[in-house]
């Protein structure tokens, strides 16, 4: 606990003297402002909820792809991933802090997406079911930490975690339901959207802004969680496989 405790202080600092690594929370509003104008130019005000989501979403999800990437790629160059490899203190375990504030982080990609809406939008942002959305927010924010870890631990044995943030990118935002709902994805496409967490987190975030009685929803949260702990556990093993090729190879890249 004293590992990730450290780890988790180390990324709140990194994020303190480096605001260009949080650069999406710069971005945000502009999204919103898309969004928004959509909705509101199409006259579906009642959309509201649904065009704040969307970029908060999508924020979140960019912010733990980049910074993920940037844990490693930052050690990395700075040299100090070695040490922190060959330290004693567990590597996962540091690794899981630092994420951890990166999943934190997400909390303000939805506050700063909700108010700027409602400061320049005057949208209606009022939830229907409140304790759902809340629950639904944060187990996001844990599924969202699990899913770091393991990327940046893969991103250890790459070169750069670049090529893979990139191709990560877009192709989550459309199979996760950020920008729409998945059921209105192509049929061939749900499976594969299902395998990822965000298409429940967006369904779920989504049926909470709307009145009426919620169905499904202790499935959709329930999800949410058992995918994010799957993802926590695939976090673990990939640790174990990283450290024991770098290990037996004396090499943090490959060739």
């Amino acid at each position: 606990m004293r590992v990730f405790a450290s780890g988790f202080r180390v990324q709140l600092a990194i994020f303190r003297s480096a605001i260009g690594r949080v650069s999406i929370v710069i971005a945000l509003p502009f999204h919103v402002l898309i969004f928004l104008s959509i909705t509101r130019n199409g006259g579906r005000a009642d959309l509201d909820q649904q065009a704040a989501l969307a970029p908060a979403l999508a924020g979140m999800w960019t912010m733990s792809l980049m910074l993920a990437g940037d844990i490693i790629d930052a050690d990395r160059w700075n040299g100090v991933l070695d040490v922190v490899l060959a330290a004693p203190a567990a590597f996962f375990h540091n690794l899981l802090g630092r994420c951890a504030a990166v999943g934190a982080l997400g909390l303000v990609c939805f506050g700063e997406s909700w108010l700027f809406a409602v400061v320049f939008f005057d949208a209606d942002l009022s939830l229907a079911h409140p304790l759902w959305f809340v629950a639904g927010l944060l187990a996001t924010c844990l599924a969202t930490a699990a899913t770091a870890t393991v990327m940046a631990t893969v991103f250890v044995l790459g070169r750069t975690a670049l090529a893979f943030k990139n191709a990560l990118n877009y192709p989550v935002y459309v199979l996760g339901g950020v920008f729409v709902p998945v059921a209105v994805l192509p049929h061939w496409s749900r499976p594969l959207s299902r395998v990822i967490y965000l298409s429940w987190s967006s369904d779920l975030l989504r049926a909470a802004t709307v009145p009426g009685v919620m169905k499904g929803a202790g499935l959709q949260l329930a999800m949410v969680l058992l995918l994010g702990a799957l993802t926590l556990v695939a976090g673990v093993w990939c640790t174990h496989v990283v450290l024991t090729r770098v290990r037996h190879t004396g090499r943090v890249m490959t060739s």
